[in-house]
C-alpha cells in the first residue's frame, strides 16, 4: 500500500526514514572512529566496540527497511 505524494502522511514517513538514515549513518561513522582514531582504549575492546555500533546500525536499517516497505 503506497500512499500518493499529496498526502500529509507521506511528509511524515519522508521524515522518518531521514532520522532513520542519520541514525544508521552516525551509527556506522561512530564504529569506524572508535576503531580508526588512537582512542586510549585496549584494540579488543575497541573491535568490539566498532563491531556492535554495526550490529546496531544493522538492525535498526533492516527494521526501517521492513516497516517502509510498503508491502
Amino acid at each position: 500500500m503506497s500512499i500518493p505524494p499529496n498526502d500529509p502522511r507521506s511528509a511524515d514517513l519522508a521524515n522518518k526514514k531521514l532520522i532513520l538514515t542519520i541514525v544508521c549513518c552516525g551509527l556506522v561513522v561512530s564504529a569506524l572512529s572508535i576503531v580508526i582514531l588512537p582512542i586510549p582504549l585496549p584494540l579488543p575492546l575497541r573491535l568490539a566496540v566498532g563491531f556492535i555500533d554495526l550490529v546496531a546500525a544493522a538492525a535498526i536499517w533492516l527494521i526501517g527497511r521492513q516497516k517502509f516497505s510498503g508491502k
